[in-house]
């Protein structure tokens, strides 16, 4: 199949699943055949209105030869039969062969299927794309450009007031937020975030939406948002003025989320920029006890206030989207803040989990800094026992390759951790993602969730439910969930879970392009991921030899990578299609003992039907069965 697409980024792939560089590279001749894709209505075009479209300077000899011309370069280029004609005046496509990302999400959108359609609408129509001396094509990608935008906005609100509807809050969020992205102008759908994040508590993110919209307008309309808009945020900064003095039964009842007058401090040392004197004034007199929500005395975390400007930048650093440099920077700060302060736990703990996650991101050789992390956890420990950010540095320490692994021991740390405070998002995290590899599905569902309760916006929380709803066999449940995440938040794993999902799906095409499209602009692949995913597309289409080929690659830009053990099932899924039961056998152990003994996955997983019958592979589920029942026992 020929996929030609312009939602966003502009790509055109010939039927053997390479780019069509040639006519990418001659804009004139790709309009035409992105206008023979996309114009409405779909079908045969006449010929007149296409030299009138393209070749206005021209007359009627020399852009008909034009025409012809342009027709034979895109019939060369993408197969004699993409382009027909009917009689001799008409030309069109064969949809057969030629499929589009516009024509696709206007009939996603037409069915209803309004998430699979916002999955399609990457962007713009032709996006940054022009050609000379065309006024009336241009005409027509202005309009077209703004029909499909309004139609992308109208089914965002679909889907937000729907979610809504059902009172799930988050992700009616989501979809407002991304409404407002596509209809900026649209002041009726910024009160309705204010309003919903209100709803939420979090009024804070209320605010910041509308101090966003308050700023454009006065910068492009030099005007000031309308009166019903000012006074529904009048309304939500009285709420969050009296937070702090509330005694929140609901924070009672629900002690996963964070008590309103801890949120508020936390915004304020962070977003204010206090001085390390005024933050510790601010944080020394009071802190949240236990899940009840109280307020006690407490004492100070440090009496450096040096250490402690230096810590509360580190903190920021270090829960940022991780990046090698801030965590770098952080590492640095914390370095600072101990020799200032030796005895400040908590900076002990951020110094543990800076270095872990160097070596479990970054640099997984690099035996100096796991060793710097576990001294850095010991002396946190030591220093204060019930220090919940030590045990979830013991926690991230103890589950990784340099560890073999330690699910019980690591599970213990993080609820210890969850013991001490609740509201731990990054412990909820951390503990669902390991029940999710053990194969302890619906407890890692519920970790989640309380991860989402807790920081709505973290994609990657919610990314592992779309995952652990496709190893439970809810696909299409796996695919509108993982089509809400950010993309960004985790490249290589976003892609790869969706390529699998549209595999799962039998939408092969649509996997392939979700594949070319992050290898193009990811040729590195840490981890070998989605080479690895793209071993599984071949197998599934009996290419045994570029399988293999990806399989090899994979295993190179795999190694030493801490969650190569995904890559690996990849691998023994792509065997297992093609029928080499020893081969994907072999792969599935080292995957249970690299680190991913989800039994579940492997008792459901279609693309392993090849060899359930073979011996090797049920002695090895009779093993892991047994250790997953023990896995639901004793944890």
């Amino acid at each position: 199949m020929i996929e030609l697409c312009m939602l966003g980024r502009l790509s055109l792939t010939g039927a053997d699943g390479r780019e069509v560089r040639g006519l990418l590279g001659q804009p004139r001749r790709l309009a035409l055949l992105a206008y023979l894709a996309a114009a409405s209505p779909q079908g045969f075009h006449r010929r007149d209105t296409l030299l009138a479209l393209f070749w206005p300077e021209l007359d009627q000899e020399h852009a008909r030869a034009a025409l012809r011309q342009a027709l034979h370069v895109v019939r060369d280029a993408l197969g004699g039969d993409a382009v027909t004609s009917r009689g001799d005046e008409e030309i069109g496509l064969d949809f057969a062969q030629v499929s589009c990302d516009v024509a696709a999400f206007e009939r996603a959108l037409r069915i209803g299927q309004l998430e699979e359609a916002l999955d399609l609408y990457g962007g713009a129509l032709l996006e940054g794309f022009f050609i000379s001396d065309a006024p009336e094509f241009e005409r027509w990608l202005e309009t077209e450009r703004g029909r499909l935008q309004q139609a992308a906005a109208g089914g965002a609100r679909a889907l937000a007031e729907r979610y809504e509807s059902d009172n799930d809050l988050t992700r009616a969020v989501r979809w407002t937020r991304r409404s407002i992205e596509l209809a900026p102008s649209d002041e009726g759908l910024v009160r309705r975030l204010i309003a919903l994040l209100d709803r939420q508590g979090d009024r804070a993110g209320a605010l910041e939406a509308y101090e966003a919209f308050a700023r454009r307008v006065a910068a492009e309309y030099d005007a000031e948002p309308a009166a019903e808009t000012r006074a529904l945020v009048a309304a939500v900064r009285a709420r969050r003025r009296a937070e702090p003095a509330a005694a929140s039964p609901e924070v009672d009842s629900r002690p996963h989320q964070w008590p309103p007058s801890k949120r508020r401090r936390g915004r304020l040392v962070m977003r204010v920029g206090l001085s390390a004197a005024a933050a510790l004034a601010l944080l020394v007199g009071f802190s949240v006890a236990g899940q009840r929500g109280r307020l006690h005395p407490r004492t100070l975390p440090t009496s450096n206030a040096q250490a402690y400007d230096l810590y509360l930048r580190a903190n920021m650093l270090v829960n940022q989207r991780q990046n090698r440099e801030n965590d770098s920077v952080a590492i640095t700060l914390f370095e600072r803040i101990v020799a200032l302060d030796p005895s400040f736990a908590a900076a002990q703990a951020g110094l543990a989990r800076a270095y872990a996650l160097r070596v479990t991101e970054f640099a997984p050789g690099d035996t100096a800094a796991l060793e710097r992390a576990r001294v850095a956890a010991e002396k946190a420990l030591r220093l204060d026992p019930n220090l919940a950010e030590a045990h979830q540095a013991q926690a991230r320490l103890l589950w990784g390759p340099a560890n073999h692994f330690f699910h019980e021991r690591a599970i213990q740390e993080d609820r210890r951790a969850l013991s001490l405070d609740p509201n731990m998002d990054r412990a909820h995290q951390h503990l669902g993602n390991i029940y999710l590899h053990i194969g302890m599905l619906d407890e890692a569902i519920a970790e989640l969730q309380k991860t989402l309760a807790i920081s709505p916006r973290e994609d990657n929380a919610l990314r592992r439910i779309a995952e652990t709803r496709t190893y439970q066999g809810r696909y299409q449940d796996g695919l509108k969930i993982l089509s809400q995440v950010d993309p960004d938040a985790n490249p290589p794993y976003w892609h790869y879970q969706m390529a699998l999902l549209l595999l799962h799906l039998g939408r092969r095409d649509s996997a392939f392009a979700v594949i070319r499209n992050y290898l193009r602009a990811h040729p590195d692949d840490r981890g070998g991921v989605v080479t690895s995913a793209r071993a599984v597309w071949f197998a599934l289409g009996g290419d045994a030899h570029r399988a293999e080929q990806d399989i090899r690659t994979a295993v190179q830009k795999g190694k030493g990578y801490i969650h190569f053990h995904h890559a690996g099932f990849h691998i023994a899924l792509a065997y297992a299609l093609l029928q080499r039961p020893d081969s994907a056998v072999q792969w599935l152990r080292q995957v249970a003992e690299g680190g991913f003994p989800c039994y579940p996955l492997f008792e459901r997983e279609p693309f392993l039907d090849n060899v359930r019958t073979d011996p090797g592979f049920v002695a090895f589920m009779r093993e892991q069965k047994v250790q997953w029942e023990q896995f639901r026992t004793t944890l």
